[in-house]
């Protein structure tokens, strides 16, 4: 029995890509409904949110801050169960033994998700709109509800707290922690930052950061509004890309052309609503190769990945040097720490053959397995 296990860093660019996948290709398009909700329901996926409900009756007579506060509750459901998960855990040695390691990949690849959806409804729900002539302040998605004030506050007091917490908190932590760790004690958390963090070359670990703040650059164009808001998204998108293009801050190669492909895509997006010269049908194949590209490209690269992988843990079992550390009492154990990973964490753990016995061998295995795991990253 093999597990194969994808680093978050693997996911930063295709996650990003679906989640602003709907806001660059906006209603200006002359494409299909269909198409239009297809993308919906996939960069709604990608965000965990249910912004594609706006589209049933369901939600369509409630205000405009109702239907946009609907979108904190698949993050809240979601962060319920990891609760659920981890108490559960600690009640139960056998499921914590199942959960111990993969739990946090499952939080932060949630919180990766999430955060689009996340930042998207504080700052619309914090945006105000005021009225030529008129003293009064209102929301910007209901403008017939005075801001801050009566049916607002709760909402605004909600989103102020998620903005300042994990829109603008979780980012601000990750990019600044690779200069403050040598004063700061990061201990506790150290297994959730390397799970964002260690997919980067060593001077470049604070670009875990990097793809939060291009979904804040983006969004916030969006929300501006202004005048030359498909102008300014084209800089935006531009000056991203060559960011990454030349600094290349992952260890990987392969990692670093994937993402380079992905920002220069959201490059051409943003492109197309200028042009009105494209046939309907057209616009439409284009609109189709964009979704499905990426989504093809990050398949194919996973298969090489996990090839490489496969080779290298072959290789490895077949020359393991005899005073390796031994963790047989199950079967053979291959583990390779992969470059892109080599200083905290692993992007791959492969366990060939595990059959156990009974479910007490297969703990203490579990265990001792993981105290190897523990001494290869340190």
């Amino acid at each position: 029995m093999t597990y194969y296990h994808v680093g978050v860093g693997y996911l930063y660019a295709i996650t990003y890509y679906y989640s602003v996948l709907d806001i660059l290709l906006n209603q200006n398009l002359h494409i299909s409904q269909r198409l239009h909700m297809t993308i919906s329901i996939i960069s709604s996926i990608v965000k965990v949110t249910p912004q594609f409900l706006g589209k049933l009756c369901l939600v369509r007579n409630m205000s405009g801050i109702d239907q946009q506060f609907i979108h904190y509750i698949h993050p809240l459901a979601v962060t319920l169960i990891v609760a659920i998960i981890c108490q559960s855990a600690r009640i139960s040695h056998k499921f914590s033994a199942f959960i111990s390691r993969g739990i946090i990949h499952v939080v932060c690849f949630l919180f990766l998700l999430s955060y689009t959806s996340v930042a998207t409804t504080s700052l619309l729900l914090l945006r105000s709109l005021t009225f030529d002539n008129v003293d009064k302040v209102y929301t910007y998605l209901s403008p017939d509800i005075e801001y801050f004030n009566g049916r607002h506050l709760p909402y605004f007091i909600v989103s102020l707290l998620c903005a300042l917490v994990i829109v603008i908190g979780l980012p601000v932590l990750l990019l600044f922690e690779p200069f403050l760790n040598h004063k700061i004690n990061f201990t506790s958390i150290k297994p959730l930052l390397d799970q964002f963090q260690g997919c980067y070359k060593d001077k470049y670990r604070c670009f875990a950061a990097y793809y939060m703040i291009c979904r804040l650059i983006i969004i916030s164009i969006i929300i501006s509004n202004g005048n030359n808001t498909q102008y300014l998204l084209i800089t935006a998108s531009t000056l991203l890309a060559l960011i990454q293009l030349i600094l290349k801050p992952y260890e990987s190669e392969l990692l670093n052309v994937f993402d380079g492909m992905v920002l220069q895509l959201i490059i051409l997006i943003s492109m197309i609503p200028l042009v009105d010269s494209f046939d309907p049908l057209f616009l439409s194949a284009i609109t189709i190769v964009l979704v499905v590209l990426p989504l093809v490209s990050f398949v194919v690269m996973e298969l090489l990945v996990y090839k490489e992988t496969i080779k290298k843990l072959t290789t490895y079992c077949r020359h393991k040097p005899s005073n390796s550390p031994s963790v047989v009492s199950v079967s053979d154990i291959g583990i390779i720490v992969d470059e892109n990973m080599r200083r905290n964490a692993t992007v791959c753990e492969i366990i060939l053959n595990s059959e156990p016995d009974d479910d007490s061998q297969f703990i203490n295995f579990r265990e001792s397995f993981m105290e190897f795991m523990d001494e290869i990253r340190d």
